[in-house]
């Protein structure tokens, strides 16, 4: 049976250090504007292909509830999977399969097997209830902008070079601890339809995600459905840094309006949900510059 998280208990989780806010994070605020990173949510989102779309139906409508009155009431049924819109992965959400078990990140160089750590309320190895709240320095890798284009080509798979030049010409650098932000533009495929936002997506390759990690990097995001590029479909970078190294994923980012500013840097804030067993959260980013 599942064991209930105690409310403001947290722990290291992967490379993610308990939550602090320190002289260096205040530093990082030069201006105080405050800039949203998530994605708006609703019906016809993309969604990875086996999970549920996102539905809004009313339940109650003004009018409905009598016994209030001169009060009114509104209120209405969501469903999504976790994995909807702007969302965080725990770090059981991949596994990797080996000798024919499915492994789950534990600790450095340590896996455990995924059938033993599931039951029908979910998952109990490294759900996102045990993941704390982040507050870290963030860096946003514009590589649209440094290509000079509105949106990556489909497919396209950013290398440790396209990374390191975007870096130099945007004068920041990665650090250990760093929360680390890849704009492709294909947020406006999301806004636009565009099918390849779900099944030709430009994003990280395995080279670049070993170069970051090696730098210091303790989160991936990016403003498209899987932080890495596909195809492939083995998620390669997914397996190299969930599984392998503990490095969780913040997905469907909103970038646009750091971007146009030139914020390069940033105090990142996200807080997940505490949702017992699950393998990811929706969250609401936020970017303090």
């Amino acid at each position: 049976m599942l064991t209930a998280a105690k409310p403001g208990q947290f722990s290291p989780y992967g490379v993610l250090p308990v939550p602090h806010l320190t002289p260096d994070n205040i530093a990082l605020i030069k201006t105080g504007k405050v800039y949203s990173l998530s994605v708006i949510y609703n019906e016809g989102i993309p969604v990875p292909t086996p999970m549920v779309p996102y539905t809004l139906s009313p339940r109650l409508r003004h009018g409905d509830l009598t016994d209030i009155a001169p009060a009114s009431a509104a209120a209405e049924l969501v469903t999504m999977a976790a994995h909807t819109g702007t969302h965080i992965d725990a770090l059981c959400h991949i596994g990797e399969i080996r000798d024919g078990d499915v492994k789950l990140y534990a600790s450095e160089n340590q896996v455990v097997s995924a059938a033993n750590h599931v039951t029908y309320q979910g998952q109990t190895h490294l759900s996102i209830v045990d993941m704390p709240p982040i507050l870290t320095r963030a860096v946003l890798i514009d590589i649209a902008g440094y290509k000079k284009v509105d949106v990556l080509p489909d497919a396209y798979i950013i290398t440790a070079d396209d990374i390191q030049q975007a870096l130099a010409a945007q004068n920041v650098t990665i650090t250990p601890g760093t929360a680390v932000l890849v704009r492709t533009g294909f947020y406006h495929h999301l806004v636009s339809g565009n099918s390849a936002y779900s099944d030709r997506i430009a994003g990280i390759g395995l080279e670049a995600a070993q170069w970051l990690h090696q730098q210091g990097m303790i989160l991936a995001g990016a403003d498209n459905m899987t932080v890495e590029a596909m195809p492939p479909m083995d998620h390669p970078v997914h397996r190299y840094l969930l599984v392998q190294n503990g490095v969780t994923h913040l997905e469907n980012l909103y970038l646009e309006e750091l971007a146009a500013n030139r914020v390069y840097e940033s105090l990142l804030i996200v807080t997940p949900l505490r949702l017992q067993g699950a393998t990811g959260s929706w969250v609401h980013p936020i970017a303090i510059a």
